[in-house]
């Protein structure tokens, strides 16, 4: 296995990549509870 280590770099942009996808459609729903805190907060 430790001959075939030249695929990691591709594993893990892949799983980044799939992380980045999943957290896409959350973006708007965060911006909104960040301002919502942040006027709360007073900021």
């Amino acid at each position: 296995m430790a001959d075939k280590d030249f695929k990691e770099p591709y594993n893990i942009y892949y799983f980044l990549g799939f992380i980045a996808v999943l957290l896409i459609p959350t973006l708007p729903a965060s911006l909104t509870w960040i301002r919502v805190l942040n006027g709360y907060a007073g900021f």
